[in-house]
């Protein structure tokens, strides 16, 4: 199995992570594929140090810049396009701030082929860590969103098993080209959070399948481009919380999930949270609205 692999990344502040995430792409024993580099005019030195560092790589690398920072799902859709149309078999969304190991996208490939699948994912640790980010996923049915399974435990080998499963992050995801033309790309309303899970959603709902390949493992510096816990990223996953709940579950359920959401929020995260940060999350459910009913 040899397909051609796009490589599709979104540059924003990146500049620190760059020179092992093209180092660790350079080691990898599978080398047929392209790396779409989609800079959102990051304010640092991202885009010229790609530019620098894809004269020495040993693969090719397309570096498109964007005129104005249009977001995670519009970035990631100027690259899937642009894979596709250079006849490129698979799509590996895949964060910048990650390091892999040599047989990573080899692993990955092998469990795709012989879990008969088109979606598949890693074991994703925290940078430096024996720690597990992430072993796959899961929808939250009563809480209407996701968790990470295994997020901060230790790695012993409880989650050495392949499975299907219903959620996981496209930090790292391997997806043939046919999801898209069934699925559709992503939806760039969205801007940043929650475009992953819709996207995956929308996958699941069309009868794809997702596999956990566990020996296959990257490593993640979690948030160098949006901050760990950032008025930023609290707004767009408030936001973008509502626009999902409304945009893919039914009005009584929708409802459910938001009253849930809207409610843990107002009465528990501002005893928990500095009030500039609850406000700002504030916000994001109203804007949510918004943006729903557009």
């Amino acid at each position: 199995m040899n397909p051609k692999i796009g490589i599709v990344t979104v540059l924003y502040n990146s500049e620190t992570v760059l020179n092992e995430f093209f180092a660790s792409l350079n080691e990898q024993s599978f080398q047929n594929f392209i790396l779409y580099v989609i800079d959102n005019k990051s304010p640092d030195n991202s885009l010229a140090l790609s530019r620098k560092l894809a004269e020495t790589s040993s693969f090719k690398t397309v570096v498109i810049a964007n005129e104005e920072n249009s977001g995670v799902a519009k970035g990631n859709n100027i690259g899937i396009v642009k894979a596709m149309e250079d006849n490129c078999d698979m799509i590996l969304l895949s964060n910048n701030d990650v390091t892999l190991e040599s047989n990573t996208i080899e692993t990955l490939l092998e469990g795709m082929e012989s879990q008969k699948t088109n979606m598949v994912v890693p074991k994703i640790y925290f940078y430096g860590t024996n720690k597990i980010w992430t072993a796959g996923g899961r929808f939250i049915k009563h809480r209407g969103c996701v968790m990470h399974t295994g997020s901060l435990e230790v790695d012993y080998g409880q989650y050495n098993k392949r499975r299907s499963i219903g959620y996981a992050p496209t930090c790292f995801m391997l997806i043939k080209k046919e999801v898209f033309n069934k699925v559709g790309l992503m939806d760039e309303k969205y801007f940043v959070y929650w475009d992953d899970t819709d996207f995956v959603y929308r996958a699941i709902k069309q009868k794809e399948t997702l596999w956990y390949i566990p020996e296959s493992l990257v490593h993640h510096n979690e948030s160098t481009s949006t901050g760990k816990l950032s008025k930023f990223k609290i707004y767009y996953m408030r936001r973008n919380l509502i626009y999902f709940s409304r945009k893919n579950y039914s009005f009584f359920y929708g409802s459910y999930v938001i009253i849930f959401n809207i409610s843990e929020h107002l009465f528990k995260h501002i005893f928990k949270w500095k009030f500039s940060l609850w406000k700002e999350g504030v916000r994001g459910f109203i804007d949510g609205f918004k943006l729903s009913l557009k």
